[in-house]
């Protein structure tokens, strides 16, 4: 025990200023900043245990009083607590001026009776040059380190200079969050060398930690680096090894040994003998992503030389690859940006996606910050209001932001439900809330901005002393955003700062570009190499550098008037005058700029942040269709942007499952209660979606597919769809689940007005035929046409389906294209048929698995019907005999058959023997296709033969992939020569030849004055089909020749006529 001296100040009355979190780390602070003879005298378990009260006690009384007084102020610093240094101070000059008039002994233990007292500011750099300084690096530790563990083993040094180092790390936040431990301890439990459960086996582990930034993989490497220097993982790992890429990114060649021990002296001499035991060692390689090698580098230079001398990229690939040290034990981690590099080098890895706090996480760390349960929940509820937000929540920088914004906004009386409105809001009102208003930082705030601004075009979160020296800024210009926890000082880095989150320097850097040009910048060429907003929100960049679209989504959040009040009352910077029009000029913006689902996505995100509502009519007046893929988080934006396409006329909607994250397991009824929270919140913004069907008249179409749909928002749905205000008339349900959402959207259809067209389209469509009849039935139905697609009815069902539509008097067009009809289903289909009220028109019953034996009841029917006029019997193995049966039917004066379907349905020479022979006659048919049926010659022959004949009256022929040779041309340019009716002819994907082609095209250079569609493949296009080509535009102007640029496998050409 030491027998202290008085202290200077109050030590306990300090310490009682700081909070828990700044307590712990006081501590972490106080035990470096130590003489070597001064560490051993203070006990460490003692000290982390220890309240306030007992640690000033703990100190007092086993160091000097001069150490404690020097040390402590030294560490409020270091906190960036200036006002208890210089309470502190104060205390002791005021102590050193007594203990001076009275004659009395320092607290230095010396006497001095006639020279007054040291100034303080002599005093402390009298105990700097004496006392060790603030550890930031390694070396210092192994410094302070040597007396204590003199005649020690290098290895017990080493593992206590690294336990020192990450306990200080994982104490200082947001290591020190409750909620973060137990993330950590989640995730430990599936790396299989951290979980005590799983034994060491006889293969090496790569495991690697993927995600989003600011979700704790570091936080988890730094967790089990500590947990090795705790001797939590000795049974394992002998050795055990941090590689910060960040850090490693700036070193210039070197070799591996050189870059494993560069800061470990005391291990230089055991270098050879540690890296023989390669599988006692583990390499945590932390920031993969921030390497910074171009893509594919890392794959073409591998070195298994730990003594050659290469770029680190290299080395660390070499590593990953197994060809240095095979070995090893590897722990990563990276942003998912960088997995594509990462999977060309690592062997057999095990990817675990870190989702960061999960929402009984986020509730907790809400519960805690607060202490007051009713203000932490209604809190946790308006972020959870804000998908987006609440999904960026997951980050626990995040979630302090939030918290301490929103209990600040409580405690002022304000209410907090604003702030939570946009990302762009919150962070704003962060921002401001660090400051007190008209703070002189409008200089710092601009710095701050274009470092962040650089930093995001980099692809770096980190800022080095070397990038604020060619940046022209100082260390000081960065202190007022340390104390306001905007910036952190890199634990393990010196020199280097980084943004509490990389979503707050997406947030600074969109500010960079909305700020109001000063004239010393229009002068200054640091802001060019990052271009303007026009840039920034470029499709191409974005594309080459995600970063850039959350600082796109700001950049029009700041274009808000109000928030450009509000940091202008704060920090008097003002905002450009012409962002707005700016942010209207840029690629997003304009037409043509969101021709994808992920442009359209960011576009409406970007307008919701701005929260300007002429802004986002002037933009969405452009659209006229749009299609939506809606979740928990797009569903906000896309309700307060399509409110204001006043020219809609089509809308598409998938609506998407919530998901649960991965390496998460909950039971079923948990799954579905977290998917009902996420519905309950939705449903205000659904509700606002929704309204658009009842007021914009002109919105006539909507496509609902692939979707999840909820109860509740079907109740929603259908109350909006049902209403007199609304005019759609073309509604197409596909794969909707449940079965009860699709049978409650088919009643809402029951008795609408305007509603002509339906098609019903997925698997689990048996469950709502009955609903769909009593649809039919209902005497104020006026569907013109019916699509029931991919159904599999009961025979009883089909029955059901008939009677119903001989009862309904609108409909003229049927698809029931993709059922399986079997044999009594599809009789009753054909009495319905014949029923003389009947009125169809159309039918398809494609793919159908009909045979030749339906078709003999079909030519019944053609008999028969009076108002049956087309027929798609496509992808149905008909063969010859079909044919034979159909073209029976057909030969009947009654047939008021035009249009004939028979693709892919097996047809030979013989079955085009059979239509040649109806052709000739006086048919009403005038359109067939025969596509993908291997007519070969023989059939082309007899075709054209037909054609040639003059009561021929077909008008379209479709013979696309029916395997023509080029000498079949001969009988087509003979064919096309005298047909007086024919106005388009398909012979897409067959084989002509250039031979075949020319001779067409010679033909067709003869002025023909009925031929208007032409299409086919042409495999060699030469001058001499060029200059063919001139004269046949010239000589029959009306003709169009179609050289198969479109695939007729996804949209057929024949299936436009089954569409009313």
């Amino acid at each position: 025990m030491v027998s202290p001296g008085p202290m200077g100040f109050n030590l306990p009355a300090l310490l009682e200023q700081l909070s828990q979190d700044e307590l712990s780390k006081f501590k972490s602070l106080i035990m470096t900043v130590s003489l070597a003879n001064e560490l051993q005298k203070i006990p460490h378990k003692e000290v982390d245990k220890a309240d306030r009260k007992q640690l000033a006690e703990i100190l007092t009384s086993h160091c000097h009083s001069y150490w404690v007084e020097m040390a402590t102020i030294q560490v409020f610093e270091k906190m960036h607590r200036m006002d208890l240094s210089e309470s502190a101070k104060d205390e002791l000059r005021e102590a050193a001026l007594k203990s001076f008039n009275k004659n009395k002994p320092l607290s230095l233990g010396v006497t001095r009776k006639e020279r007054p007292p040291l100034d303080l500011e002599e005093m402390l750099e009298r105990f700097e040059a004496e006392a060790l300084a603030f550890i930031e690096t390694e070396e210092d530790v192994t410094c302070l380190t040597k007396e204590v563990f003199k005649g020690e083993k290098p290895d017990n040094r080493y593992r206590y200079i690294l336990k020192t180092k990450f306990r200080e790390m994982w104490k200082s936040w947001p290591g020190d969050s409750k909620e973060v431990q137990v993330m950590a301890e989640r995730y430990k439990m599936l790396i299989p060398f951290s979980n005590p459960r799983v034994l060491p086996g006889p293969f090496s582990y790569t495991v690697v930690l993927h995600g989003p930034a600011g979700l704790g993989k570091t936080t988890l490497a730094q967790k089990l680096m500590l947990d090795w220097a705790e001797d939590n993982l000795t049974h394992k790992f002998k050795y055990a090894f941090y590689l910060s890429c960040r850090e490693l990114s700036r070193l210039g060649p070197c070799s591996f040994a050189e870059l494993v021990f560069r800061d470990w002296p005391e291990l230089q001499d055991d270098i050879p003998h540690i890296l023989a035991q390669a599988q006692k060692i583990l390499f945590v390689i932390d920031g993969f992503d921030e390497l910074g090698a171009p893509p594919g580098a890392l794959i073409q230079d591998i070195c298994g030389d730990w003594e050659k001398q290469k770029p680190v990229p290299v080395l660390l690939g070499s590593l990953l690859k197994r060809s240095m040290l095979p070995k090893a034990g590897l722990l990563v981690t990276t942003r998912s940006r960088a997995l594509r590099d990462l999977r060309l080098l690592a062997e057999e890895p095990i990817y675990i996606r870190v989702e960061g706090f999960l929402e009984e996480d986020r509730r907790a760390y809400f519960l805690r910050h607060f202490g007051d349960e009713d203000q932490a929940m209604r809190a946790f509820e308006l972020m959870r209001s804000n998908a987006a937000l609440f999904q960026l929540g997951s980050a626990p920088a995040v979630c302090r932001i939030v918290c301490t914004t929103l209990k600040l906004q409580m405690e002022k009386g304000k209410d907090p439900a604003p702030t939570c409105l946009t990302r762009t809001g919150l962070f704003l009102r962060f921002l401001c809330s660090r400051f007190p208003q008209g703070a002189q930082l409008r200089g710092a705030l601009r710095k701050l901005s274009l470092l962040a601004a650089q930093g995001l075009w980099a692809q770096m979160s980190v800022l080095h002393r070397e990038d604020l020296e060619r940046l022209g800024v100082q260390e000081s210009d960065l202190l007022p955003f340390l104390d306001g926890h905007i910036l952190r000082q890199d634990t393990v880095s010196k020199g280097c700062y980084s943004f509490i989150h990389l979503s707050f320097q997406q947030f600074l850097a969109a500010l960079f570009y909305a700020l109001e040009k000063e004239e010393e910048e229009d002068r200054d060429g640091h802001a060019w190499d990052i271009g303007d907003v026009q840039k920034l929100l470029s499709g191409g960049e974005r594309l080459r550098n995600p970063d850039l679209i959350q600082a796109g989504y700001y950049s029009f959040g700041l274009a808000n008037e109000k928030r450009a009040k509000e940091l202008e009352a704060t920090f008097g910077c003002r905002m450009s005058a012409d962002i707005k029009q700016e942010l209207l000029r840029c690629d997003i913006s304009c037409k043509g700029g969101h021709s994808t689902m992920t442009d359209l996505k960011e576009l409406l995100g970007c307008l919701y942040e701005s929260q300007e509502e002429e802004l986002v009519k002037e933009v969405m007046a452009q659209f006229k269709e749009i299609s939506l893929h809606l979740n928990a988080v797009d569903v906000l934006p896309s309700s307060f942007c399509v409110k204001h396409c006043r020219n809609l006329q089509k809308m598409s909607l998938q609506v998407i499952k919530a998901e649960l994250p991965e390496n998460v397991t909950v039971s079923e009824s948990d799954a579905e209660a977290e998917r009902s929270q996420d519905d309950e919140h939705m449903l205000p913004f659904w509700t606002d979606l929704c309204s658009i069907f009842g007021s914009n008249k002109d919105l006539m179409g909507l496509t609902i597919n692939n979707s999840f749909l909820s109860a509740s928002l079907v109740r929603i749905l259908c109350e909006q769809i049902a209403s007199d205000t609304c005019h759609l008339q073309r509604v197409v349900f596909k794969n909707i689940s449940p079965a009860d959402a699709l049978r409650n959207l088919c009643l809402a259809l029951r008795a609408h007005k305007t509603v002509t067209y339906l098609t019903l389209q997925g698997n689990d469509q048996n469950d709502m035929l009955p609903t769909l009849c009593e649809v039919l039935r209902h005497p104020e139905c006026n569907l013109r046409y019916l699509g029931l697609v991919s159904c599999s009815a009961t025979t009883q069902q089909w029955a059901d389906l008939s009677s119903a539509l001989e009862v309904n008097q609108s409909l003229m067009c049927l698809n029931l294209s993709d059922n399986e009809l079997l044999d009594e289903g599809a009789k009753l289909l054909y009495t319905t048929l014949r029923h003389p009220k009947c009125f169809l028109q159309r039918l398809s019953l494609e793919n159908c698995q009909l045979t030749e034996a339906n078709c003999k009841d079909l030519a019944a029917v053609l008999v028969v019907s009076r108002e049956l006029t087309h027929l798609c019997l496509a992808k149905n193995s008909l063969k010859d005999t079909g044919v034979k049966f159909l073209c029976e039917g057909l030969r009947y004066p009654e047939c008021k058959l035009q249009n004939l379907v028979l693709w892919n349905c097996d047809i030979t020479s013989d079955g085009c023997c059979d239509l040649a022979k109806l052709l000739q006659e006086k048919s009403t048919l005038s359109c067939l296709d025969l596509g993908l049926n291997h007519i070969g010659v023989i059939g082309v022959k007899l075709l054209c033969e037909a054609l040639r004949k003059p009561l021929c009256n077909l008008k379209c022929l479709w013979l696309w992939g029916c395997s023509i040779p080029p000498f079949s041309c001969e009988d087509l340019c003979s064919a096309l020569s005298c047909n007086q009716s024919l106005v388009t002819l398909d012979l897409g994907q067959n084989p002509l030849g250039s031979s075949g082609v020319k001779m067409l095209f010679e033909t067709l250079t003869r002025p023909n004055g009925t031929l208007q569609t032409l299409r086919l493949k042409i495999d060699d296009f030469n001058d001499e089909l060029d200059k063919l080509l001139e004269e046949i535009e010239e000589n029959n102007p009306q003709l169009i020749i179609d050289t198969e640029k479109h695939d007729p496998w996804k949209k057929r050409p024949s299936s436009h006529d089954f569409m009313i």
